[in-house]
């Protein structure tokens, strides 16, 4: 695989009409936007390209644009608009299980995605049909102790959830973010915790393949000349964002600075990594050490 780094993201992204974004690690960091992803969205949405930000949240695009208007403040004029994890998982489950009942692992902050799911929720794991997992319940951090909780503390529910065989529904395959510099597991690390026990998962979200085809149906409703080569993949993540593209045989970029930060101490390094994610490694993989 040829590695090739590019100084100027925004120069190479011109030969694209749609650029799919991610959002932690790429924009921002959990706590901040990142000033040069700010300007690159500027630069591309006065050139009148479409810009999606696409996230592995486990909870509605309109929520995610909410904290990132009022939390982060990222102009809702530098994007068209948010596709998340939550969403997807939110359609497949309607779209699917309307008869069928669900346990929720994760924290408060995800009601908005359980709002929109026409399922009924279960207080109890012996009368759902399946799991619905959507991260650990407290991922907040000790300023002493780092993290409350991480996916280790759900051993004991996954086992009893093992026992009764039922599925796993996992609105986030993200297995960690950065929130600042503080790890934090997500609903992935604890999905893979159940799938090593033998337990049954159902991923929606980056790298499969339904949150990108999604995304290019709602394109071609408005523009249906929008084709694959239009499109180009921007994330920090070898199994999702990488993965995903490579899934959807779109283009991506890859971004040094984010999630792998800290594995990355030269070129070769990348090769590693990419190796760990992608059974078929791209001809030429073009890297960034930010936007």
């Amino acid at each position: 695989m040829e590695i090739q780094n590019i100084s100027d993201t925004y120069e190479y992204s011109a030969r694209y009409s749609v650029i799919l974004c991610d959002l932690w690690g790429v924009i921002h960091n959990g706590e901040k936007i990142h000033k040069h992803s700010q300007d690159f969205l500027e630069k591309v949405k006065n050139d009148g390209k479409k810009i999606i930000l696409i996230s592995n949240a486990p909870r509605p695009n309109f929520t995610v644009e909410e904290q990132l208007r009022n939390k982060l403040g990222l102009s809702s004029d530098l994007y068209d608009y948010v596709v998340t994890s939550g969403d997807i998982t939110a359609m497949q489950l309607n779209k699917k299980n309307t008869e069928k009942n669900y346990y929720h692992i994760g924290p408060d902050k995800d009601k908005d995605l359980l709002s929109i799911i026409e399922l009924s929720q279960k207080k109890e794991i012996y009368s759902s049909d399946f799991i619905l997992c959507t991260g650990i319940n407290d991922d907040l951090s000790d300023p002493n102790n780092g993290p409350v909780e991480s996916a280790n503390d759900y051993l004991k529910i996954l086992e009893e959830i093992h026992k009764l065989k039922l599925e796993m529904v996992c609105a986030n395959p993200d297995k960690i973010v950065y929130r600042g510099d503080t790890k934090i597991d997500c609903a992935g690390a604890v999905a893979l915790k159940y799938e090593k026990m033998g337990g049954k998962v159902k991923y929606f979200g980056k790298p499969h393949i339904e949150i990108y085809e999604h995304i290019l149906t709602e394109l071609n409703k408005d523009e249906p000349e929008i084709e694959k080569k239009d499109l180009l993949a921007i994330g920090d993540s070898f199994s999702t964002d990488i993965l995903g593209a490579n899934n959807f045989n779109i283009d991506a970029l890859f971004i040094k600075s984010g999630i792998h930060h800290k594995e990355i101490n030269e070129t070769n390094d990348i090769n590693v990594i990419a190796k760990r994610y992608l059974s078929t490694l791209p001809a030429k993989l073009i890297t960034s050490n930010n936007l």
